[in-house]
């Protein structure tokens, strides 16, 4: 994805909460989960869009029912830019990157049970669903990365060889569970035990 041609509308979410409210760090972690950055401490910054505008509309309901107050902001960056897209594209930088580290876990187990002769459905199983998972975080990760993000392409790309590499494995699963019905290559020793 490339960098917007033009100045970013942003969306900033001003917040004040009463020191012996328990809701800051749930507010911070709710933020940080949609994407926003934080510029300074009780101001959560993201990209204009109608997702995140209903977003921080949701949060600052949430910290008025908290006995705090927020307001919900429209601004365009008039000194700084560069360091707000920065610190934006630097989260979704660090969330591809869980991706690219996710996906080189999966393949490290497939060469692993590969290198054993272990090709078990279960395993199969549970790394087939923990890339699912990744393709679904990857998914969400692309929907917010709306200013380019320079390792989404490395993200992407991890993610597709992990994606062959399990289907490899997959294949070999199949061929083994194939062998095993059919008693080819099997140990006569073992069936007598």
């Amino acid at each position: 994805m490339t960098a917007p041609p033009g100045p970013v509308a942003w969306l900033i979410l001003v917040y004040r909460l009463p020191a012996s409210s328990g809701l800051k760090a749930v507010i911070r972690r709710k933020a940080t989960a949609l994407g926003a950055v934080y510029p300074a401490n009780a101001v959560a910054a993201l990209p204009a869009s109608p997702a995140a505008e209903r977003a921080f509309r949701r949060l600052r309901n949430m910290i008025g029912e908290g006995g705090g107050s927020a307001e919900v902001l429209r601004a365009a960056a008039v000194e700084g830019e560069p360091h707000l897209i920065a610190a934006f594209n630097a989260a979704r930088d660090q969330e591809y990157g869980e991706i690219i580290a996710g996906s080189g876990e999966i393949i490290a187990q497939v060469e692993a049970r590969t290198a054993a002769g272990h090709f078990r459905y279960h395993d199969l199983g549970e790394m087939d669903t923990e890339l699912k998972r990744l393709s679904v975080r990857t998914g969400t990760i692309r929907a917010r990365d709306t200013l380019g993000a320079p390792n989404g392409g490395a993200a992407l790309s991890a993610l597709a060889r992990c994606r062959a590499v399990l289907d490899g494995f997959a294949r070999r699963v199949y061929e083994t569970d194939t062998l095993s019905a059919t008693g080819t290559g099997r140990d006569p020793a073992a069936t007598l035990n």
